[in-house]
């Protein structure tokens, strides 16, 4: 299914709107920033609800990065391991893609695979 050109997600994952994020994140404050990657930052966020969440924004540019999101979505919606971050949400919106994972307190899960604790609260 495509909703604007691009392709839309139809599982059980809940849709958060984009105005939603920028409550959460205070319009993506740039103090809110917890990391960077080669696929996007990732935001801090306070959901209405008070749920602490990490936000991962990517630029959705091309046919192929919508599938490979639709993709990952899927995948990561149906995973649930004590050792991974669970995937609460996504928001398409804008030609923009966006993931929502719980929160993981007292720095990155890089950090906690590598042996860096470093806070990034």
């Amino acid at each position: 299914m495509f909703e604007s050109g691009m392709p839309v997600y139809t599982g059980s994952t809940r849709r958060f709107s984009l105005a939603e994020l920028e409550r959460a994140t205070e319009k993506f404050k740039i103090d809110n920033i917890v990391g960077e990657g080669g696929f996007g930052r990732v935001y801090r966020g306070v959901l209405d609800n008070g749920v602490c969440v990490a936000i991962k924004v990517l630029t959705c540019v091309h046919q192929q990065g919508n599938y490979e999101f639709i993709a990952e979505v899927e995948m990561l919606s149906r995973l649930h391991h004590r050792n991974l971050v669970t995937l609460i949400g996504i928001c398409t919106e804008n030609h923009t893609c966006f993931l929502v994972y719980e929160f993981v307190p007292n720095g990155s899960v890089e950090s906690h695979l590598h042996g860096m604790y470093t806070t990034l609260v």
